[in-house]
């Protein structure tokens, strides 16, 4: 029904709206004035207090004398402006103490070792403490200004600890600790000598992308032997976290772990869980903690999941050969977009007319196989056919930015 556009129906609806209007100005305000004036009870009125400290100022709290660490309890406080919610570290001294032992046990001499991502050093001290003949350099890498105090007295009075003041996340961090002759005295072994007696490197991994990003440009060093895999097979230590290690050992038949990242660990790597009972629950081991209990379920990549001290050493037999990287890194990242696709139907993804290799890929791959389900043996049967095809793409960059999540083109791209 629409109303009439008389002069006389726009009067009443005119005045019913004034009536309205009145009506709703006639009520008290509940409104407080924004011009009102500040009294002398204003004054009065207790100050909210201002956040102690901060990201370069030492909080109240913190004990004059670094050298030791401050409670647990206190970590939360202390540490509270360290802008790494995405960064773990040990904090039970009893727990440190046992990784350490598993990390350089009885036997090791004269190990150096280089430790990125320490935090304050609960892992740090107790490596110091080990038996002196295990350690004989510790090459920290931590950049945060509140993680540094609690470091640099512990180089003060132990010579064997050498401070790199960036992080682990940028190559050239270990320019600096290569310009600074911190591993002038590591000699170069064979490959096929076995795992290297003295160099090795141990991290806390962070739990952001960046952290996967970093294990995954480290495992894609070990083929061209570069980095610290040009003084041979060097023994890495990591604690990580379970859905990080899951997805680095995931195995074809793990189908929703099964990525990238898998494939190219379980080419170049061998790896072992050496501590995850140990280590639960997360809260009794580790800083940070989560204040509140969360109410859903945590997330991959979330403060307070699982953790676990692993185990990581390079094959001495590898199965991608130096000068076929790039390959293999085209390869599996075109394919893997499509990881629960068969392989006869986006194996066109590889370039136009890769269609042709079916044929000499079935006695080894069925071409119903998903790209989730190949093993590391028929991807290098898979890589050599494509190598050796005449129409193989001779660019092999990946332009699409949803292809590159594996490797990252960020600051940690070097090789």
């Amino acid at each position: 029904m629409f109303l009439s556009r008389s002069p006389l129906n726009r009067v009443a609806r005119i005045n019913g709206f004034s009536a309205q209007i009145r009506t709703v100005s006639d009520k008290p305000s509940t409104l407080t004035s924004r011009t009102r004036r500040t009294t002398l009870e204003d004054f009065a009125q207790p100050k909210k207090k201002k956040k102690i400290g901060s990201r370069f100022e030492t909080h109240p709290d913190s004990p004059e004398d670094k050298t030791n660490l401050p409670p647990r309890e206190k970590w939360r406080q202390i540490f509270a402006w360290v802008p790494v919610n995405d960064r773990v570290s040990l904090s039970n001294p009893e727990t440190a103490n046992t990784v350490a032992e598993c990390f350089v046990p009885k036997g090791n001499t004269d190990r150096v070792i280089i430790e990125a991502f320490p935090g304050p050093g609960q892992l740090t001290r107790s490596l110091l403490a080990l038996p002196q003949e295990r350690i004989k350099k510790l090459i920290v890498l931590e950049q945060e200004p509140k993680y540094l105090d609690y470091l640099r007295p512990l180089a003060a009075l132990d010579p064997r600890l050498k401070i790199i003041p960036y992080t682990a996340l940028e190559w050239d961090t270990f320019d600096r600790v290569e310009e600074q002759g911190l591993l002038d005295d590591v000699e170069t072994f064979p490959w096929d000598a076995g795992v290297h007696p003295n160099l090795q490197f141990i991290s806390h991994l962070p739990i952001t992308v960046y952290g996967e990003q970093l294990i995954a440009q480290i495992l894609r060093l070990i083929p061209n032997r570069n980095w610290l895999f040009k003084f041979g097979r060097v023994k890495m230590n990591f604690l990580l976290s379970d859905y990080i290690w899951q997805r680095l050992t995931a195995s074809p038949e793990n189908v929703l772990m099964r990525c990238k990242l898998s494939v190219m660990a379980t080419a170049t790597a061998d790896f072992q869980t050496k501590m995850y009972d140990e280590l639960q629950p997360y809260a009794e081991h580790f800083h940070p903690i989560l204040v509140k209990k969360p109410t859903e379920k945590l997330s991959n990549r979330r403060i307070g999941i699982p953790f676990q001290a692993v185990e990581i050493t390079p094959l001495e037999k590898q199965v991608i050969h130096p000068d076929k990287l790039d390959t293999w890194d085209y390869c599996i990242r075109r394919l893997y977009v499509r990881k629960a696709t068969p392989l006869q139907q986006c194996i066109e993804d590889l370039g136009p007319g890769a269609q042709s290799l079916i044929p000499k890929l079935s006695a080894t791959i069925d071409p119903k196989t998903k790209i989730r389900d190949i093993t590391v043996d028929q991807w290098a049967s898979l890589i050599q056919e494509f190598d050796a095809w005449p129409f193989a793409p001779t660019d092999l960059g990946i332009n699409d930015a949803k292809l590159d999540n594996y490797g990252g083109r960020g600051i940690l791209n070097r090789y």
